[in-house]
């Protein structure tokens, strides 16, 4: 996979995959491994940060850095500044994006 990427995956319902060469969007509903992904970044919470977790937009900078923002003032925002095992959930969005991407 691309190792400089920005995945954004926003409430409204549509993820984007942006590279140097590629900026593509796609309806949410269409990935079947956006919620997995959204599951362990949320999992990811720390526990001092405090909402609920409907959110505006989770961005995905590579992989090490994950920025949840909270939609509205009671839900949760914050980021994971560490690579870690969530590679894998990454790169099958990617994967799905790419797939569905015009040739």
């Amino acid at each position: 996979m691309e190792n400089n990427f920005t995945v954004h995956i926003f409430g409204y319902g549509e993820t984007q995959y942006i590279t140097k060469d590629v900026n593509f969007k796609v309806s949410t509903t269409e990935l079947a491994t956006v919620q997995p992904l959204v599951d362990a970044i949320w999992a990811e919470k720390p526990a001092d940060v405090t909402g609920g977790d409907e959110y505006h937009a989770i961005n995905v900078f590579n992989y090490d850095r994950k920025d949840w923002q909270g939609k509205g003032k009671d839900n949760a925002s914050f980021s994971v500044n560490k690579e870690d095992d969530l590679t894998d959930l990454i790169d099958a969005v990617i994967a799905e994006i790419t797939a569905l991407m015009p040739q």
